[in-house]
């Protein structure tokens, strides 16, 4: 157990060795020594002023620097290897040294607090192993952690403090373990011919590394960025030092233009880099905007590049994860060189003259949404190997396919399908020219907390599962009726405006009145009584409405039985009952005659058949029929024979005495024909007189016989 225990003791120790040297732990205690710089010259134990200089003489001793002067500050290292940890520990209240700090031989450690309130500036200020801390400002032309010697390490560790480096000329430069912490905010200026600050320039030194954490800030300008220079200007170069940011960290970098062969980047390192937790990362450049020669993980961070004649990040291996990502350039906005993954990303990749995301090995993209802008004529995404896309939002300019895609949207253009089933991630929206469709048998699932906006057109044959928010500002689909507004298909909201009634076109009707009827709600229009052409007619002008009426039928009330003789010249008379405008035929022993052989009048109906069509007729029976709409009136009526019985006077007869007292007989002859016997006119005619003495003679005849016959 013991074994145990000192074991570990010595591990932590030894790491506390290799750990970074506490500002605190390392303090002096002694009361500050003060030095007004523009003080009158002096000389003591602790610093000298001279006419050319202030010297400072002790180390591990506290001192406190103020005033003003254009002298510059002296001090001397050792090449002592036993007086390597010891340090100047100097305390800036408000100094002004135009002549800045120098350090005259042997590597030298330096300690500088710079205290919240206070405004201090220096000519330049550099050490081999430097730490800052404080809150106030310092403003500095140069500002430069030396090389490594072969017995003191390079470092730099900033804490708090706000630092603003004007460089003066060429580059101003970090060596060995370097760390900005807290809240600092280093801001390096260039002067147009040399990038404003170099990383890990000491070759072979494997200590170089840059480390920005908590809400640390690094940034790097240039004086005039417009302004093309002869040569190319970067804003960051890193040459042998990764470099990693953390927690809420932030670097910033710009290029400057140039007429020159080659272009400026905004950052670029040929050791790995690392974008961790809520970091950022800004650049501008006229080459790639952020370049890593080696790895590139982002992981947490957001970045935001741009390049106007390259990448806008490169990388020989691209990861990105849980990050968000606004990239432009010329070139493929997003360049894995070997692999490209990205992964519950947010990437925004736009090209104006190239494929917007590219790798020359295989792509993969995993819950994420992935928008990428190419010219027309471009792919949005490309890899040379495999793509493999599942579970994201992708959209793209081109109009590609890839060789494998999952549970996903697909945007090519304005065009947009759900592929499989798809679960929004965070925000999405469908903008206002873009068309979504959801196939029958796919699914869009909006989960808790997910959001997802409609300002397109979204139509939804497959299945939509909301368990978040749904903002339409483009409804879609639903029915309208007259009595319910359309209801969206997609976020269930009712929208638009009622319709109008859809009235049928079939007639309902009742008794009374009959009526147009919506499908819908029932609803009545044209509601009106029925309407008939008079009393007896059953069935409605309008609606098809057939009532029943109690009509008459009509009856001959005029020439009922009646006879006719033939060759009489008189027509025969028949009257129905019936009124003359329901008037419609004659029928004569069933059959319906010609209209040519009746003349028909009003009051009621008045039939007048005439004699020459009564002539065609045989004697004996027929009936008539005067047929009316309401029905038909009959009678029958007889056609005589025009034969008349004549009595003649018979020789042959005996009288009254013959046996049997048989009464005598009266032959008549039967005029059979008119060359037989002639006819007996039935009108006053001068032969009524003959015709009555012949009756008046056989009288006398009878009357003698009798009496004769008596006697």
């Amino acid at each position: 157990m013991n074994k145990k225990l000192i074991t570990m003791l010595v591990t932590f120790c030894f790491m506390l060795l290799l750990a970074p040297v506490s500002v605190m732990a390392v303090t002096p205690t002694n009361a500050p020594i003060v030095i007004d710089v523009g003080g009158a010259n002096v000389e003591n134990e602790n610093y000298k002023i001279t006419d050319t200089g202030i010297n400072i003489r002790k180390r591990d001793v506290n001192y406190e620097l103020t005033g003003t002067t254009d002298k510059q500050i002296n001090f001397w290292g050792s090449n002592n290897p036993n007086e390597v940890d010891q340090a100047f520990y100097l305390k800036l209240n408000n100094l002004v040294c135009n002549g800045g700090f120098i350090v005259q031989n042997s590597p030298v450690k330096m300690v500088v607090e710079v205290p919240k309130d206070t405004n201090n500036k220096l000519k330049r200020i550099s050490a081999n192993d430097l730490t800052i801390y404080g809150s106030g400002v310092l403003n500095t032309e140069g500002f430069t952690v030396t090389q490594k010697t072969s017995y003191m390490d390079s470092a730099l560790h900033v804490t708090d403090t706000t630092i603003n480096v004007n460089v003066a000329r060429n580059s101003a430069e970090w060596n060995g373990k370097c760390v900005i912490s807290g809240n600092a905010v280093l801001t390096y200026t260039g002067n147009g011919t040399y990038a404003p600050l170099q990383l890990g320039v000491k070759n072979g030194d494997t200590t170089h590394s840059v480390l920005l954490e908590d809400n640390a800030k690094l940034i790097c300008l240039q004086d005039d960025p417009e302004t093309p220079s002869e040569y190319s200007v970067s804003g960051l170069e890193s040459f042998g030092a990764p470099i990693t940011l953390k927690d809420n960290s932030y670097l910033e970098a710009e290029a400057k233009s140039s007429t020159g062969k080659y272009a400026g980047f905004g950052i670029i390192s040929s050791s790995p880099m690392k974008v961790l937790g809520n970091s950022k990362v800004v650049a501008k450049g006229y080459d790639a905007a952020l370049s890593v020669d080696n790895d590139l993980e982002i992981n947490g961070g957001a970045i935001k590049v741009v390049s106007k004649e390259s990448n806008g990040i490169y990388a020989n291996n691209l990861k990105i994860e849980n990050a968000q990502i606004e990239a432009e350039g010329y070139y493929p906005a997003l360049f894995g060189k070997n692999a490209l993954s990205i992964s519950n990303s947010t990437i925004n990749a736009t090209s104006t003259g190239d494929i917007a995301i590219f790798t020359r090995g295989n792509l993969s993209i995993e819950n994420s949404k992935v928008e990428a802008n190419a010219p027309q004529d471009k792919k949005g995404i490309k890899a040379r190997k495999t793509t493999t896309i599942n579970q994201s939002w992708i959209t793209t300019t081109g109009d590609e396919s890839y060789d494998s895609i999952n549970d996903s949207v697909l945007f090519n253009g304005n065009d947009g399908k759900v592929i499989g089933n798809v679960t929004v991630i965070g925000e999405e929206t469908v903008s206002s020219e873009k068309t979504l469709i959801i196939s029958e048998g796919t699914t869009l699932t909006i989960p808790d907390k997910a959001k997802f906006t409609n300002n397109g057109t979204v139509v939804v044959n497959g299945t939509i599962i909301n368990n978040g928010q749904i903002t339409c500002t483009n409804h879609s689909g639903g029915k309208a009726t007259c009595i319910q507004k359309a209801v969206c298909e997609l976020c269930n909201q009712e929208y638009g405006d009622l319709l109008e009634h859809n009235y049928s076109t079939k007639w309902m009707n009742n008794e009374e009145i009959h009526w147009q009827e919506c499908t819908v709600c029932h609803n009545h229009k044209d509601e009106s009584k029925h309407i008939f052409d008079d009393d007896k007619d059953t069935v409605c002008n309008v609606c098809g409405y057939e009532r029943m009426v109690n009509i008459k039928t009509p009856k001959i009330i005029k020439g009922q039985n009646s006879k006719w003789k033939k060759d009489s010249k008189i027509d025969f008379v028949f009257v129905s009952d019936a009124d003359y405008s329901d008037f419609v035929s004659v029928s004569i022993d069933g059959k319906i005659i010609d209209s040519k052989n009746y003349v028909s009048k009003e009051g009621s109906t008045i039939i007048t058949l005439k004699s020459d069509y009564l002539n065609t007729l045989s004697v004996g029976k027929h009936t008539i029929s005067i047929n009316s709409t309401t029905g038909s009136a009959s009678t029958e009526f007889i056609i005589e024979s025009n034969v008349v019985e004549i009595p003649v006077k018979d020789d042959n007869k005996k009288n009254d005495s013959t046996s049997n007292n048989q009464e005598t007989v009266k032959p008549v002859v039967k005029a059979e024909n008119k060359q037989e016997v002639k006819k007996v006119k039935t009108g006053d005619d001068e032969n009524i007189i003959g015709i009555a003495l012949l009756l008046l003679g056989s009288l006398v005849v009878l009357t003698y016989i009798r009496k004769k016959k008596i006697d």
